[in-house]
């Protein structure tokens, strides 16, 4: 009696780790199946340079996928143009099903120093943007005498634009606000160069916001909130 007892215990033990191993690699499959459609789509709207990733962060996102849920997604994307620049882009949505819908998320487009720069205008000229302590400064030389300076500015947005705004300036070995830099004869005029430059954002899709901006080591960051609804499209629309 004892050892068919046993011999039933094992064999549900047995019974339960098989059905546990089919369920993972049932998961499995469908998952990896799932993320490669995913990022098949992503590439054909994003129309990215380098590669997309993609990741189902929910437990047993394949299996909840043949239900038409799969969870909580995170698409990341190298060198996306857009607006004459090009940005790595990652995009993360909760609660996204197979019929294409989400609800809502969050996106961060980080655009390089080099573009940061160009776009700056006349407010960039003899300058070169960077990051330093999560600050974004602008370090070159300006004015006939050439003089060294190191600008750090603060970022603030509207829903589909940023503006730059130079805040100090490094000079003859003084940090001086902008507001006050008529008073050095050296730096005469610069004030009126460091006006604050608005960027536009344009062609972001439907119910895509800008919420803030940052300086990164890698970039300048345009943080974004996506409303629930149809999974946005690379193409200015909603999916």
């Amino acid at each position: 009696m004892i050892l068919n007892r046993r011999g039933r215990t094992l064999t549900l033990v047995a019974a339960a780790a098989t059905l546990a191993a089919v369920v993972c690699a049932t998961d499995l499959l469908v998952e990896h199946r799932t993320e490669a459609k995913v990022a098949d789509q992503a590439s054909r709207s994003l129309r990215p340079d380098g590669p997309v990733h993609v990741d189902l962060t929910t437990s047993l996102a394949g299996l909840r996928t043949l239900g038409g849920d799969v969870g909580d997604v995170e698409v990341s994307a190298e060198g996306v143009h857009r607006q004459h620049a090009v940005m790595d882009v990652t995009v993360r949505l909760k609660d996204v099903t197979t019929d294409g819908r989400s609800a809502g998320g969050t996106a961060t487009a980080t655009v390089g120093y080099d573009q940061v720069t160009r776009r700056l205008g006349a407010l960039g000229d003899g300058l070169t943007a960077g990051g330093r302590d999560g600050d974004l400064v602008l370090g070159g030389s300006v004015g006939t005498l050439g003089l060294p300076v190191t600008v750090r500015a603060k970022v603030s947005t509207a829903s589909d634009a940023f503006t730059i705004t130079p805040t100090t300036v490094g000079v003859l070995g003084r940090n001086v606000p902008v507001d006050d830099l008529d008073a050095l004869p050296a730096a005469s005029g610069l004030r009126d160069r460091l006006k604050p430059r608005t960027v536009a954002v344009t062609g972001l899709p439907r119910g895509v916001a800008l919420t803030s901006a940052h300086a990164t080591g890698d970039g300048l960051a345009l943080d974004f909130s996506i409303a629930a609804g149809p999974t946005p499209k690379g193409d200015g629309k909603a999916a």
